[in-house]
């Protein structure tokens, strides 16, 4: 297969690419989009933005999958009304562009993949203990509007016979940045614990984890629609806190209360990430044939002491 990854230099889009280039068997060409000029045949220019991407026809003709993993980062900064916008943009240009290309190109017709971004946080800031499958109701806060809003700019691709998976990405664990990058340090220095009471729910996946399931999706799949990208074992963030503070040797039981975050991080980041939590489950993927290396937390907290150490990563 011919795929093109749009956020390639991430931190799941790098390793995606790695293990494609690599094969295990599989013969994959990755062809990298990014927004400068290309600087070999493994880069294609594009402006989501513009809804431009040079290349053959529509710019996505020779291509057989995209894989979409662009976005500006939820933690990164202050959400002021602006950078809210381009939170909301950045997701949802990108696939809208896209998925106009495969819908136009002259390569329409034939059967192609597109795996567009959203995440857990589709079924709301607080859904309580309720186990959230695929069919489970959306929430309608700012970050479930978001993966709302992105996995329906996908529309023009469906439509036109595209198959097109919406990957709801639960919580990406991995040693070299993601959800832990900025804790790391909290929990070496024995800080690490629960989080407003940590009894919001985690659905996490290893990064490992999530780009086996990519690939599983691309070339192994017939699966279409939402698609649950979390393991099995979701834990209570307060567990999620012992168990890896434990595997740092750590105690990992000083409580962090969200109020003294709510100055620096604004209300809105507070509520709708720190504070909140779902119990998802990847039920049409464990129904699909696929199987998880790291199932459950000690498994995936053993490969992340492993990758961590210059192991082998996702």
């Amino acid at each position: 297969m011919r795929i093109a990854i749009a956020g390639a230099s991430g931190l799941l889009g790098s390793a995606l690419a790695r293990a494609l280039a690599a094969g295990d068997g599989e013969n994959h060409t990755v062809l990298r989009l990014v927004r400068r000029p290309a600087r070999t045949s493994g880069e294609r220019r594009w402006d989501p933005a513009a809804g431009r991407i040079d290349g053959p026809g529509a710019g996505l003709d020779d291509v057989d999958a995209v894989v979409v993993l662009s976005g500006a980062g939820i933690g990164d900064r202050l959400w002021t009304r602006r950078y809210r916008r381009e939170i909301l943009v950045s997701r949802v240009e990108p696939v809208r562009t896209i998925a106009a290309a495969m819908a136009r190109g002259e390569a329409a017709g034939r059967d192609r993949v597109l795996l567009v971004p959203s995440a857990v946080g589709v079924y709301g800031a607080d859904p309580g203990d309720a186990v959230l499958t695929e069919a489970s109701v959306l929430g309608d806060d700012f970050l479930a509007r978001v993966c709302r809003l992105t996995e329906r700019a996908a529309d023009a691709a469906r439509e036109a016979g595209v198959r097109v998976v919406a990957m709801r990405t639960g919580i990406v664990l991995s040693g070299q940045g993601g959800y832990l990058g900025r804790q790391r340090w909290l929990y070496r220095a024995g800080l690490g614990g629960p989080i407003s009471g940590g009894a919001q729910w985690l659905a996490w996946i290893t990064r490992a984890d999530h780009v086996r399931a990519m690939r599983h999706l691309l070339a192994h799949s017939e699966l279409s629609g939402p698609v649950n990208l979390a393991a099995p074992g979701a834990v209570r963030q307060r567990d999620f806190a012992r168990a890896f503070a434990a595997s740092m040797r750590r105690p990992g039981v000083v409580p962090l209360p969200a109020g003294l975050l709510a100055p620096v991080l604004g209300p809105d980041m507070v509520a709708e990430v720190l504070r909140s939590g779902q119990r998802a489950v990847p039920e049409r993927l464990l129904g699909d044939g696929f199987r998880f290396d790291h199932p459950s937390l000690p498994e995936a907290l053993r490969w992340l002491a492993t990758e961590a150490s210059g192991g082998v990563g996702g």
